[in-house]
């Protein structure tokens, strides 16, 4: 079986609980959100449409879906109980599409990343969680919850997590030439170097080679100076590759690029072809990237929705999430014992669930002044 990425998921980036049931579900109770919110009253789960339309990545279906390809052991519980006839997939391409389509059409549940929270909250597009119905909750590590939360409320329940950073060849790039971001910016390797299409990372890049102190909180003459580093640094590239499964991976196996912003599966894949490869360590630090569930404001599939996260947090599918896709999950129970990759589990802290706190890693984040940099991102394609 290929082994993919979150944004394999690009194709064209959880915790505990085994089998639990949840609580009230089945129930005419009424559920509440962990701040203490308001009570809303929800109709039992059997009288529930019991369909759920999903904004998700690409490979993330749920287990025992036609879709899902890779023998994901996330979502097999729902599936197991409820069937899989009541899914639909809607597919994210980056973080920036995901929140247009959400406010273009109505969904019951979004994966999308921690750094777009706070767009789907102030577009009214989600409510909280109840996280009374989620067992496996309690398992979750507490510092990515927490970042999870606005006003108090749960909105957010994170799933996966990782890294980004600079995917290169160590046999064709001179080590004094590897050091941080600046990478990208090396005439020397101009043909052969590969960024993503996204505008908000290639921004925070810019911003850590330009040694801005806020790298999702750029100042407008900030955004500017990023935004003619990212023209300064276009004619260097292969091409901004939009797919790291058939876009970026390919052509760095071929030996066309050899340089490429990358997440962590990207190293083990290539580690795995054969190729002298390092994932770097930037001096200005790589990034860190944290991934979740979001609740449509409007769900009429409340208690479902609740039970299919709740089968994506159950222990074993996130034990299976890092030895399948090579990402930290949220689930703080899940050991270095229990990653197949030992030498990946060491060298990129998964099981540490300190692992996004150390000074070497820059976490994403929201960025106010979002639009302008899209902006400026367009700019940069237009160039």
């Amino acid at each position: 079986m290929e082994r993919m990425d979150r944004r394999k998921f690009l194709l064209s980036a959880a915790a505990f609980g085994g089998g639990v049931v949840l609580a009230g579900c089945g129930s005419g109770s009424s559920s509440n959100s962990s701040s203490g919110a308001p009570k809303k009253t929800h109709p039992p789960i059997g009288q529930e449409p019991g369909t759920l339309n999903i904004l998700e990545w690409p490979g993330y279906e749920a287990g025992g879906t036609k879709a899902q390809t890779y023998g994901m052991i996330a979502g097999t519980q729902y599936t197991d109980e409820f069937g899989a006839d009541g899914l639909k997939y809607t597919y994210i391409v980056n973080d920036t599409q995901a929140v247009n389509k959400a406010r273009q059409v109505e969904f019951d549940l979004m994966h999308p990343c921690i750094e777009n929270v706070q767009d789907y909250v102030n577009s009214n597009l989600v409510q909280p969680w109840d996280t009374s119905l989620l067992p496996s909750f309690k398992n979750l590590n507490p510092a990515l919850t927490e970042r999870g939360k606005i006003n108090g409320q749960q909105y957010f329940i994170p799933w996966d997590w990782g890294y980004a950073s600079i995917l290169y060849r160590t046999d064709m790039v001179d080590a004094a030439d590897a050091t941080g971001w600046e990478l990208f910016w090396n005439e020397k390797y101009k043909g052969r170097i590969s960024m993503w299409d996204g505008a908000q990372s290639n921004f925070e890049v810019a911003a850590l080679k330009l040694g801005f102190p806020e790298m999702d909180n750029q100042t407008s003459d900030q955004v500017e100076q990023s935004k003619n580093a990212l023209i300064e640094q276009k004619p260097l590239n292969k091409f901004y590759w939009k797919s790291t499964y058939s876009d970026m991976q390919p052509a760095f196996k071929a030996g066309d690029i050899w340089i490429a912003y990358s997440w962590q599966d990207g190293y083990v894949n290539m580690k795995a072809e054969g190729l002298a490869v390092e994932f770097m360590q930037p001096s200005q630090g790589k990034l860190g990237w944290v991934c979740g569930f979001m609740l449509g404001a409007n769900t009429k599939s409340y208690h479902h929705a609740h039970k299919y996260v709740e089968s994506f947090l159950d222990h074993k599918a996130c034990v299976d999430l890092v030895n399948l896709f090579y990402y930290g999950s949220a689930d703080a129970t899940v050991q270095p014992s229990d990653v197949e990759n030992k030498a990946l589990a060491k060298k990129l802290n998964i099981g540490d669930p300190q692992a996004l706190n150390g000074d070497d890693v820059n976490i994403q984040s929201w960025m106010p002044n979002e639009d302008a940099v899209a902006l400026a991102w367009q700019e940069v394609s237009a160039a």
